[in-house]
């Protein structure tokens, strides 16, 4: 079973996806889409940022090391480092292997298409979940994409426009034989509302099957033990956790942990872990993507600063603060 970190646009960035490796341990982790239109035509400090966008996990870790002579110690993998892959979404099959080309030298362990962002400024033009209204187009980007890598190709995508054509939309991508589909249990013009369908997963799962692919079931998944549950009755061969692990790394860690802060056993993290999690987290983001725009990071903060008593007083505090140190400032009185 492949617990993993979905994907997720301004949130699955280096410094988030390093704090969910080290504290959450998932199977799998995606980056923030990029698009191979971008990586094609962006110079300068706009393809600097969209390389930044590109980094993995274990450079992070060696750019937020203290000391030079951690740098051997971080290479031997201090704490599991997850499979990562990056997503790029377009609509131009050159695009994509050129991008490919470029993210293979990278280090990345697979390279996933999104086919499922229903924002209207991405499927309006074709891409993102657009594609499931072009089929044909959509089968010639993922064999575009095997043929540029010998990395894993897995597609991220919906169930449909404004209907349920799971069946349909399984049946076309698997006959270019992706390894892996990621389904998101809701139709493009639902975006985030209304429910999950998991029936419509199941009965893509058995389609994806019979063609001997893998597929991974996204929506709704609050917990660990959740997406064991939804496995188990779907037949699916894994979950992905997007909404539910933001302000919570350690979500994918099952059962019950002993929190280094407060000493105790909990499912859930407390107030204190919560609050470290957010001056560390706030420390990496600096030091990873630089301290020229801290306002990315506040929603974090946001996330971190919640289910415990005061949380709203201190998170309109924390929605001000522009850089860690000032995180750092706020926090320590309510951490004693």
């Amino acid at each position: 079973m492949i617990v993993g970190l979905s994907p997720m646009d301004g949130v699955t960035d280096g410094a988030f996806r390093y704090m969910v490796a080290k504290y959450g341990h998932p199977d799998v982790m995606f980056t923030e889409f990029v698009s191979v239109d971008a990586l094609h035509y962006a110079t300068g400090d706009r393809r600097e940022r969209l390389l930044k966008t590109l980094m993995r996990v274990g450079e992070v870790a060696l750019r937020v090391s203290p000391l030079k002579s951690d740098i051997g110690t971080l290479r031997e993998r201090p704490f599991k480092y997850p499979y990562e892959v990056a997503q790029v979404f377009g609509k131009t099959p050159e695009l994509f292997a050129e991008a490919v080309e470029l993210i293979g030298k990278l280090g990345f362990d697979g390279i996933d298409i999104n086919m499922g962002c229903p924002a209207a400024r991405i499927e309006e033009q074709g891409s993102g979940a657009g594609l499931i209204r072009t089929p044909k187009l959509a089968q010639e980007i993922i064999s575009v994409v095997k043929k540029a890598t010998k990395l894993p190709v897995s597609v991220k995508t919906r169930i449909g426009i404004d209907q349920d054509v799971a069946k349909e939309w399984m049946e076309a991508l698997m006959e270019v034989e992706p390894a892996v589909i990621s389904l998101h249990g809701r139709t493009l013009k639902q975006l985030y509302q209304g429910m999950a369908d998991w029936e419509a997963i199941g009965r893509a799962g058995r389609i994806v099957h019979k063609y001997g692919g893998y597929i991974l079931g996204n929506g709704d998944i609050g917990s660990v033990a959740e997406g064991m549950d939804k496995v188990k009755q779907y037949g699916v061969d894994g979950f992905l956790i997007g909404r539910a692990a933001e302000g919570n790394p350690g979500i994918f860690l099952q059962g019950s942990v002993l929190c280094n802060v407060c000493g105790l056993q909990r499912t859930d993290p407390c107030k204190h872990r919560r609050l470290a999690w957010a001056v560390e987290h706030a420390k990496i983001y600096e030091k990873v993507l630089g301290m020229g725009n801290f306002m990315p990071m506040r929603k974090h903060l946001a996330w971190y600063c919640r289910g415990f008593p005061r949380a709203v007083e201190l998170r309109m505090k924390l929605m001000q603060c522009n850089s860690s140190k000032e995180v750092k400032e706020l926090i320590k009185p309510d951490r004693d």
